[in-house]
């Protein structure tokens, strides 16, 4: 069992003097929480689940539910172009989509635009004018971009007529009950404020706080712990239908959604296994299939002087947060190894034939009675209109003739990728033969595929 504390120690073991806090999540509940270091250099102050930190880039998710929520009420469109809304932005072809998206084809922009966050909006309203320079074609490909974010801001200060800021606070944040969570840190307790600070040949420095501005959509929120559970838990929550949030149950899993690839994340597990993650860009969120869990949710933030991150497993429940106080350090690695553990150890293994349709489980054993004698009735009874169609009757039959055999089901042999599919190994006199079958999208379903290959 992973020793959390140790993870986060070691975490520090580089970066001394700096403070991280990690909060372990199950659906609306903080299990436990684990910290060290301290929230500001010079003291004993150790973090815990009400230390507010910038959490960086992670302010996107609120920025994309903002979005969302003013779509919901049919006042902004996503596949509409941005100069629907911005008429000065010079390119037409980009849409309010694709800034969600991270595909409308800006370069990557980390440290330039986390120096620009106090631009005002009549700066950046020039500085739009003037025109951006473009790394590829809008819609051609994933590039992480903290302008995409600066925009839907602004077109949110367009369409509503209220700061950007004041938008999300009072349609968001305080609604769900995120009373620490806020975009100026001067209102922040100091007792609670955690320092950023950033690592020079000199020793740490602190990091000035920028106030609130044009980039603030990207990268502006600060949270604690304990306000970000609220977060998590109203995104996990839509997955179960909960319906007690100012987004709709929709809009929230519509977040979650992978909508633009980014990139295949290949590891080693601790065992030895092989294990590969699909990771998408969704809306403010990231969206990672991975080959043995499933589906994780989660984004980072970095920032001068601090670094977080999110990532929770909607179908258990589990989730994990940390928040730290060093430049860019966000504390990937430990959330991720610390949940992986966590949601395999959650997870209980449901035999192949438990996850089956019922016509899968019986056309299996059709296809093995059709292995020991071929039958043309059953085949009638059980072949969808296309496998005739596919392969002449005549020759699927000799196929089939050529292998046939009494068998018996090799139960360990049977893998599935899905409720309609099935592939397994049976055994008789004559040797193995792999079968493999899928069902068709019929209200009755029917065999669409089904082959016989002889075994080695």
């Amino acid at each position: 069992m992973l020793d959390i504390q140790s993870e986060i120690k070691g975490y520090l073991a580089e970066r001394p003097s700096v403070g991280i806090v990690l909060g372990l999540l199950r659906n609306d509940e903080i299990t436990d929480v684990f910290s060290a270091g301290t929230t500001r250099l010079g003291t004993a102050t150790l973090p815990d689940l009400d230390s507010v930190f910038r959490i960086a880039s992670m302010t996107k998710s609120f920025t994309a539910a903002a979005v969302l929520l003013l779509r919901d009420q049919a006042r902004i469109r996503l596949d509409d172009p941005v100069v629907e809304y911005l008429p000065h932005v010079p390119r037409r072809d980009i849409t309010v989509r694709d800034l969600l998206t991270m595909n409308a084809g800006f370069p990557t922009d980390d440290p330039w635009g986390d120096r620009h966050e106090p631009t005002a909006l009549t700066d950046f309203d020039a500085m739009i004018t003037a025109g951006v320079s473009m790394i590829r074609d809008p819609r051609t490909g994933f590039e992480y971009s903290n302008l995409s974010y600066a925009l839907l801001g602004r077109i949110i200060t367009a369409v509503t007529g209220r700061a950007y800021t004041d938008f999300v606070t009072q349609e968001l944040l305080l609604p769900i009950g995120m009373t620490s969570t806020v975009y100026d840190h001067r209102v922040i307790p100091d007792q609670h404020r955690a320092l950023g600070y950033q690592e020079l040949a000199t020793g740490f420095v602190e990091q000035p706080q920028t106030l609130p501005g044009a980039f603030s959509p990207m990268g502006g929120l600060h949270s604690s712990v304990r306000d970000l559970s609220r977060w998590v838990h109203g995104l996990m929550s839509a997955w179960h239908g909960e319906t007690e949030h100012p987004l709709s149950v929709a809009s929230r899993r519509e977040m979650q959604l992978p909508h633009n690839f980014a990139r295949m994340v290949v590891r080693t597990e601790d065992d030895g296994r092989a294990t590969a993650s699909s990771m998408s860009y969704g809306y403010g969120l990231i969206a990672e299939e991975h080959s043995a869990l499933g589906r994780f949710v989660h984004h980072s933030g970095g920032y001068p002087g601090f670094g977080s991150h999110m990532r929770w497993h909607p179908e258990t429940g589990l989730g994990v947060i940390a928040l730290s106080n060093r430049t860019y350090a966000a504390p990937v690695a430990v959330c991720e190894r610390v949940l992986f553990e966590r949601v395999a150890a959650a997870t209980p293994l449901v035999p192949v034939m438990d996850r089956l349709w019922p016509a899968t489980k019986d056309a299996m054993r059709v296809a093995e009675e059709l292995l020991e004698e071929w039958n043309d009735a059953v085949a009638d009874t059980w072949f969808a209109h296309n496998m005739d169609l596919d392969v002449p009757r005549a020759e699927r039959r000799g196929c089939v003739l050529a292998l046939a055999t009494s068998s018996r089901r090799e139960a360990a042999s049977i893998t599935s990728r899905s409720a309609a599919h099935a592939r397994w190994t049976v055994t008789g006199e004559r040797g193995t033969v792999v079968v493999e079958l899928l069902m068709s999208p019929d209200p009755d379903p029917r065999i669409q595929q089904l082959t016989y290959t002889a075994g080695i």
